[in-house]
């Protein structure tokens, strides 16, 4: 049976996973030309994700970002239960750390830059088109191992 969408990525090429992670759901398709609803494309693309956070799943620094925001989430609850103007102080010291986070300085490469990188590193060119999401994050791995 023909599938219409990606719904691995062991299977979806990194050239539609940067064109889906910027809003293109259509490159969740196999075939890009077929007409498909917004929410069949949506529904495809939670399926992908899923597939995502199952093989791959969040990074420390999200996680340290969803931490953040649930201590700040009880703080803001235990202020308005007891009324304590301290909670405030704890929320606005929270909310800064969230600051802190979120503007950390990243290393800012685009996915295109790193295949360059990691081409020279395997010794051969790696095509966007072909390797898949999956094999990406690997050789990835990989090469974080080496260096």
């Amino acid at each position: 049976m023909y599938e219409k969408h990606y719904k691995s990525i062991s299977e979806l090429p990194l050239y539609n996973w940067v064109k889906i992670s910027a809003g293109e759901l259509k490159f969740l398709q196999k075939n890009i030309e077929e007409n498909c609803s917004q929410e069949e494309l949506q529904n495809a693309y939670e399926i992908l994700f899923d597939d995502y956070l199952i093989k791959r799943g969040l990074s420390k620094s999200y996680k340290r970002l969803l931490d953040l925001m649930k201590k700040k989430t009880l703080l803001e609850c235990e202020y308005i239960i007891t009324g304590e103007r301290f909670k405030l102080t704890e929320i606005e010291l929270t909310e800064q750390m969230l600051r802190s986070e979120i503007g950390k300085d990243t290393v800012d490469i685009s996915i295109e830059k790193s295949l360059v990188f990691l081409s020279k590193w395997i010794g051969y060119r790696l095509d966007w088109k072909v390797v898949t999401v999956s094999e990406y994050y690997i050789i990835l791995e990989e090469y974080g191992k080496a260096n």
